[in-house]
């Protein structure tokens, strides 16, 4: 036997079900592609970190020892190395970083070295860039080897 519903049910009607969805599509959507741009910049803040922490602790590494240390960015393969010494290389940290991050270094060359005193060799600047933006740039002095970050 077959019940006939009336009309003044209290479901809900196709054309309602659909605007719902896609309101609800619309909104997710919207916070996805805001949650990809936040990535790149947190990918950005971390590696900057993390370059500033190893910069320091190769600056005072060689005043703790008194010896050279070396900062060799390879930015063609997506890494740095830490390096002590002049003669007899000791490696001391190896550091690969996102394939999204570019590191420009302009001009203070791919070696940075600390002096046994602290003092950096040569002053200049790298840029940072992250998805081919300027993110941040590292600006070294002459004189006691301090750097500064500039967030572009």
């Amino acid at each position: 036997m077959l019940v006939y519903r009336p009309l003044d049910s209290k479901g809900y009607s196709l054309l309602e079900s659909m605007l719902v969805l896609s309101l609800i599509s619309i909104i997710l959507s919207v916070t996805i592609l805001n949650l990809n741009a936040t990535n790149k910049n947190i990918i950005a803040e971390q590696f900057s970190d993390q370059l500033s922490n190893d910069l320091l602790f190769a600056q005072q590494y060689a005043i703790s020892t008194k010896t050279s240390v070396s900062i060799i960015f390879t930015p063609q393969n997506n890494y740095y190395r830490i390096r002590q010494g002049t003669f007899q290389i000791n490696e001391m940290v190896y550091r690969e970083y996102h394939r999204d991050v570019r590191i420009d270094t302009r001009t203070m060359g791919e070696r940075l070295i600390y002096n046994g005193n602290g003092s950096i060799n040569k002053a200049g600047a790298i840029g940072i860039y992250v998805d081919e933006m300027e993110s941040y740039r590292y600006v070294f002095t002459l004189g006691k080897g301090r750097f500064y970050v500039e967030k572009l």
